[in-house]
């Protein structure tokens, strides 16, 4: 999905001119930042209202590497994120992610 989302970006637009707040980036850049930011908001939604997680372990996997490149940043330059929550040992992929970004991956509403 991923792929074909940067790919549909790319075939529209110059790929290093994409505006965002952040700057200018590359359409797969921009979409798997745009994935990041729907999935956690869909898990801040799902767990608000007493829903099941809805991010997946494969879900999580796939957004690990634009997490790792993108949180920091955006922790540091916008306050977007809070700190990393720290997470009890055999943590799942997904729980890992979500503390990454500040979330604790075991709130629920």
């Amino acid at each position: 999905m991923l792929e074909a989302s940067a790919a549909a970006w790319e075939s529209g637009r110059d790929a290093e001119s994409v505006p965002t707040p952040m700057g200018p980036m590359p359409a797969d850049v921009g979409t798997a930042a745009a994935a990041l930011d729907a999935g956690l908001h869909a898990w801040d939604i799902a767990r608000a209202t007493g829903q099941d997680l809805p991010l997946t372990e494969e879900m999580a996997e796939a957004l690990e590497d634009i997490a790792s490149k993108l949180v920091d940043f955006v922790r540091d330059s916008f306050g977007k994120y809070a700190p990393p929550v720290s997470v009890p040992e055999g943590a799942s992929r997904a729980e890992r992610l979500l503390a990454f970004t500040g979330r604790d991956p075991r709130w629920s509403h």
